[in-house]
């Protein structure tokens, strides 16, 4: 099925494009999400409008995520989570088991980060940008892994193909 490109599509093409692709494709992908049109005579002829509204509807797009990413660079955001006691580990200890004293480091000991007994997901980041009024889906948030350590965390948030900002995230020991 010849399809025109409304909006651009990974590995496929650019707004404006007329391809050919699978009817199923189209049909259940393309034409439901309105990132193309089909390639027909009328459709065709009016390719250029079709094409400068595309761009106007990117270009919008592409202003709004950029107004947010200077909006969530004067973000931050801290979170609160239940952790464990520093430990200190021994140089050659690949896993350190609990210190043999309660306040006393082991003769050599390396403190070790401490460790939080949940985990900070993409979902909490999310939540906590909407209780103050930034709204950002948690499929924006790019954590490679949930974070698990206390301190300061830069996560990235793509908001746009092109636009991707930093959020500064701290997470605390919960009192």
């Amino acid at each position: 099925m010849k399809v025109i490109l409304m909006q651009k599509v990974e590995r496929l093409g650019e707004p404006g494009q007329q391809v050919e692709v699978a009817d199923g494709y189209a049909r259940n992908y393309l034409l439901p999400k309105q990132l193309a049109v089909p390639a027909t005579p009328g459709h065709v002829k009016s390719l250029a409008q079709l094409t400068a509204q595309s761009k106007n509807r990117e270009e919008r797009a592409k202003h709004e995520a950029a107004a947010l990413a200077e909006r969530l660079a004067a973000v931050q955001v801290t979170l609160g989570r239940r952790a464990s006691e520093e430990e200190t580990a021994g140089p050659g200890d690949a896993a350190a088991p609990a210190a043999p004293a309660a306040d006393a480091p082991r003769p050599g000991g390396v403190a070790r980060p401490v460790r939080l007994f949940g985990s900070v997901t993409a979902q909490d980041i999310s939540e906590a940008l909407s209780a103050q009024g930034l709204t950002v889906d948690k499929k924006q948030i790019l954590l490679a892994e949930p974070i698990k350590t206390l301190g300061a965390h830069r996560v990235p948030v793509r908001l746009h193909a092109e636009v991707v900002a930093d959020l500064t995230v701290t997470v605390e020991r919960e009192a």
